[in-house]
């Protein structure tokens, strides 16, 4: 047997009698040693590991394990978890991650480095709320793991009005080969 499996069957038996510390050191070396190409055994091993750190009390990396188990494996037990626990939280931490990521590249384009306005706030946070509608709208995010989606906020290219000229937005975000999702947002003068 490889030896990252027997690190997963010795972390997995560590769980089921309470040795969970010895259930994270298994779990971690299977982790490491894992062909990277075993997709769907890596997803099993993130799954357990998030077992064991929710049974440690360590919620962050219980749902930060789920999350790359179901990067590695979209339809596994990591998805169906975190599906199942908080699907409106995740929904809220997308938009406040989407929000921050959009409004730091605002701020860091501007020669100020802050809002100078409540209207400019205003209009920069309308702006914004435009596209995650958009994004909200077209499903780009359904079933991708966390870090898929930053991937996704940190891409999208908001025209924002310091930047020059303004006009039609039709840059496309690719989240799959062959597939396209445009983002067209129409700006008045």
């Amino acid at each position: 047997m490889e030896s990252w499996k027997a690190e997963f069957f010795k972390g997995k038996k560590c769980i089921i009698s309470k040795d969970l510390e010895g259930a994270l050191y298994h779990l971690h070396s299977s982790i490491k040693n894992c062909p990277v190409e075993k997709d769907i055994d890596l997803a099993d091993i993130f799954f357990n590991l998030g077992i064991a750190f929710r049974k440690l009390g360590f919620i962050i990396p219980a749902v930060r394990s789920w999350d790359a188990s179901k990067c590695a494996d979209k339809r596994g037990q990591g998805a169906s978890i975190l599906d199942r626990i908080f699907p409106e939280k995740r929904i809220s931490d997308d938009k406040s991650n989407f929000y921050l990521i959009q409004l730091s590249t605002y701020l860091s384009g501007k020669k100020s480095g802050k809002i100078d306005s409540e209207a400019e706030k205003d209009m920069i946070i309308d702006l914004i709320a435009i596209y995650w509608e958009q994004i909200i709208d077209s499903g780009i995010l359904y079933g991708q793991c966390q870090s898929e989606k930053m991937i996704i906020f940190r891409d999208i290219e908001i025209d924002f009005p310091y930047m020059g000229e303004t006009s039609d937005f039709s840059d496309s975000i690719v989240d799959h080969p062959g597939q396209i999702i445009p983002f067209k947002v129409e700006i008045n003068k």
